[in-house]
């Protein structure tokens, strides 16, 4: 009896994920109730995931991408971090570059990836030589095409400003209180250039203190 019910059970979902419907009906009333709800409950779990760039996005396509993502198997993640992390990874190469909402799409992953690190962070204790030093394996810079500011009022309901250059650069790392802040010139060219020996000393200690650049020998992604 435990067998039948477990090889059941194992039929039902596969069945649900459109492998193999076995001895299950697929145009059955009761299994088609079960599929719309399954895709309701994917769809809500991606919104979810990435509720902060499909904000940005028109109806019509941010339904079609939660569509799309869920018909290629989104939305079943166990753990919502991962879901986020994939559905991004999704929508990313999907979006109009520029355009703000691929920039809160970067943004987003961003955080991710320095608040991964920041679990795991610990300052380098010793100064080392310019050549041994690269970007932090949990860091990003991310360019804004308005101040960033601005572009976050839609979130409260007020208007998204135009696209505009990129000319607002915000580094997002482990070391950074609230993992980022705005870049000022030199460390965006820095972080682009990765000219250390031509940068002043002290902006590359303060970078190396905030996860921003790391010593190669022990960076790790």
């Amino acid at each position: 009896m435990i067998e039948s019910l477990a090889a059941f059970q194992s039929g039902l979902g596969r069945a649900l994920l459109g492998e193999d419907t076995g001895p299950l009906d697929p145009h059955s009333p009761g299994f088609r109730f079960t599929m719309t709800v399954r895709r309701s409950w994917c769809e809500g779990r991606s919104i979810i995931a990435a509720r902060a760039v499909l904000k940005f996005m028109p109806d019509d396509d941010r339904q079609r991408l939660v569509k799309e993502y869920v018909d290629q198997g989104g939305g079943l993640a166990w753990f919502q971090a991962t879901e986020s992390e994939r559905f991004l990874a999704f929508l990313a190469p999907r979006l109009p570059d520029p355009s703000h909402a691929l920039t809160v799409c970067r943004m987003s992953q961003a955080l991710a990836r320095a608040r991964r690190g920041s679990l795991t962070f610990v300052p380098p204790g010793q100064p080392v030589g310019a050549g041994s030093v690269r970007r932090g394996g949990h860091a990003s810079l991310v360019w804004f095409h308005a101040h960033p500011d601005a572009i976050m009022m839609p979130l409260n309901g007020g208007k998204l400003p135009p696209v505009g250059p990129p000319g607002h650069p915000v580094l997002f790392a482990p070391g950074i209180q609230n993992l980022f802040r705005m870049a000022t010139e030199a460390e965006a060219a820095v972080w682009t250039t990765l000219a250390i020996a031509d940068a002043p000393s002290d902006l590359i200690a303060t970078l190396l203190m905030e996860g921003v650049l790391s010593h190669s020998e022990c960076d790790s992604i």
